[in-house]
C-alpha cells in the first residue's frame, strides 16, 4: 500500500501567531501554504463570491444554521441547495483539492478532520495567553487592548462553533491535535523551527 501523503494542519488562536508560524513553515520546508486561498477557491468552484465565502466562515454555527433555515424557507437557494450548505461543500472541496496538489500546509478550516482519514495528517495548535494575543492584535490591527480583547474572543468563538460542529474533536483541546504550541515564551520563529524538528523526528525525513 502506498505510503499517505503528508499534510501539515496548523489550528491556532486568534492573536497567537498560528498563521505566521504556519507560514513559515512552509517556506522552510518549501511546501505550499493555503489559508485565505482555501476561501477563494471555494468561492470560485461554487459560483458564489468571496465575500459571501468569508462572511460565511465568520458566521457562528448557530446562527449559519438558522440562516440555512430561514433561506430554505424563503427560496435563499442556489444551485437548487441552501446556499450556506453550497458554500460549506465548496470550502470541503477545496481543502481536499489543496491536499491533491501534494505535501501542504494548511491553516484552519477544519482541515485536521476533513483529511484525516485519506492522508497523513499531522496537526499542530498555536495558542498563547490572553495578554499577549490581546497585545498582539492591539499592536497589529492598531487598536486598544479592549477592542482587541473584544474582538479575539469573537473570533475564537466563531472558530470553535464552527470547529466543534463539523469536527467530532473539539477546537483548541490538547487531545484534538498531535501537538499545541504556546507562543507566551517563544518568538514565532522559534515555534515553527519546534514543528519542524518534531515532523523531522516523526516521520523520519
Amino acid at each position: 500500500m502506498a505510503e499517505k501523503t503528508r499534510i501539515i494542519t496548523v489550528g491556532r488562536k486568534y492573536g497567537s501567531g498560528g498563521r505566521i508560524i504556519a507560514r513559515t513553515v512552509a517556506e522552510k520546508l518549501g511546501l505550499p501554504f493555503f489559508d485565505k486561498d482555501i476561501i477563494t477557491n471555494a468561492a470560485k468552484a461554487s459560483g458564489l463570491c468571496d465575500s459571501f465565502m468569508e462572511n460565511f466562515e465568520q458566521t457562528p454555527t448557530s446562527s449559519m444554521l438558522y440562516s440555512l433555515v430561514m433561506n430554505t424557507q424563503h427560496g435563499g437557494m442556489f444551485m437548487n441547495k441552501p446556499i450556506e450548505l453550497v458554500a460549506y461543500e465548496a470550502q470541503i472541496n477545496a481543502v481536499r483539492n489543496a491536499a491533491a496538489g501534494g505535501e501542504c500546509v494548511i491553516v484552519g478550516r477544519c482541515a485536521d478532520y476533513i483529511l484525516k482519514d485519506d492522508y497523513n495528517v499531522v496537526s499542530f495548535f498555536i495558542t498563547a495567553s490572553v495578554d499577549k494575543r490581546a497585545q498582539t492584535v492591539s499592536q497589529r490591527e492598531g487598536i486598544d487592548l479592549r477592542e482587541a480583547s473584544i474582538k479575539m474572543t469573537k473570533m475564537d468563538k466563531v472558530r470553535a462553533s464552527y470547529y466543534n460542529y463539523h469536527a467530532q474533536t473539539k477546537w483548541g483541546a490538547s487531545d484534538s491535535y498531535e501537538m499545541c504550541i504556546s507562543t507566551d515564551h517563544i518568538t514565532n520563529e522559534q515555534a515553527a523551527e519546534i514543528m519542524i524538528e518534531y515532523l523531522r523526528i516523526r516521520d523520519g525525513r
